[in-house]
């Protein structure tokens, strides 16, 4: 693992510091921007961070807040007041939301989805090309562009490696969320190409369809007793709502778990993690959201991470699992 991929605390946007510098003066404004800003669950780091970025560079905006609160529906009924209010730009936050506000890049409904009326910036999306938001991260090719939280799987798992070699991984997960799905899928190619075995333990559905979280204890013990040497936990919302019953279950079973994503290592027990975080990401989507109100067509802003990601260990789950990290992995890594 090089120094150049992840410093100790590194909460540097290169992508970001390298744009401001080459960035297009703004362009005369009569008016505060008026940014409709749909979130999933509410007001997060990433939220915040985008909102910093103009208050911290005096770009006048109104920030319209609209939750969906984890409803496909409501972000369908956001949308809807967008279209008929015309807001300078959206701000979507999460998948589902992307996925439900602007459609399928190939089956865009005008009626119900953004389409090319009002330009968008999203964040903290998984796989945005898997989940058909945008066909090319180069070149997103219609009116909404955005960020990267998550890094490519191999370079996760080349990560993961660095603390113990493994031969077997588990995951548990929402089967009715797009985030999950992509990252079994992507962790399965993994697993054909490098030849670990994956332990795959999906949450079983109540009779509405809906993940059981009482079920989340019994399926990570399952993948321990499966012989699984890490939990991968994957970026979903269910999990992230359940993240305390879900790392206490990955302890109780003797179990390290990896995430990509911050809240499970901040938050709750998880072992050790690869992320982005979530406030430095909102102020690189603001910075491509101030590219599109200065005239720029988000078609030709690609769609990428940060520079950087920061490697985290959480040590009080490391002596609780007696399974520490060798020193020259601490070398690179914050320790909460």
């Amino acid at each position: 693992m090089s120094r150049g991929l992840i410093g100790r605390r590194s909460l540097l946007v290169g992508g970001l510091t390298a744009g401001l510098a080459a960035r297009r003066p703004a362009r005369a404004q009569q008016r505060p921007w008026r940014i409709m800003m749909i979130t999933w669950r509410g007001w997060e780091d990433a939220c915040q961070g985008f909102a910093d970025f103009f208050s911290e560079r005096n770009v006048p905006v109104e920030l319209v807040l609209r939750d969906a609160g984890q409803s496909p529906a409501m972000v369908t009924r956001h949308v809807a007041e967008a279209k008929e209010t015309r807001p300078d730009l959206v701000y979507l936050w999460g998948t589902t939301t992307a996925m439900v506000a602007l459609g399928p890049y190939d089956a865009v409904d005008p009626t119900i989805h953004l389409a090319d009326e009002i330009p968008a910036v999203f964040n903290i999306v998984t796989e945005p090309v898997w989940n058909k938001i945008v066909p090319s991260l180069e070149r997103p090719s219609r009116r909404a562009t955005g960020t990267l939280y998550i890094t490519a799987m191999a370079q996760q798992l080349a990560t993961l490696a660095t603390y113990r070699p493994f031969r077997s991984i588990g995951i548990t997960y929402s089967p009715i969320e797009g985030n999950s799905r992509a990252v079994v899928e992507l962790l399965g190619q993994e697993a054909r190409r490098t030849g670990f075995e994956l332990i795959d333990r999906p949450v079983p559905l109540d009779d509405a369809g809906k993940p059981i979280a009482a079920a989340l204890p019994a399926k990570v013990a399952e993948i321990a007793r499966a012989g699984a040497e890490w939990l991968y936990i994957a970026p979903d919302t269910f999990l992230n709502g359940n993240k305390l019953p879900l790392t206490q279950a990955a302890l109780d079973a003797g179990l390290p778990s990896f995430t990509s994503t911050e809240p499970y290592i901040l938050q709750a027990h998880a072992l050790f993690g690869l992320v982005s975080r979530y406030y430095a990401v909102g102020q690189f989507t603001a910075f491509k959201a101030e590219q599109i109100l200065n005239g720029v067509e988000p078609a030709s802003i690609p769609v990428e991470p940060l520079a950087r990601f920061s490697l985290i260990v959480n040590v009080q789950t490391a002596k609780r699992l007696e399974f520490y990290p060798p020193l020259s992995l601490l070398r690179f890594a914050e320790t909460v």
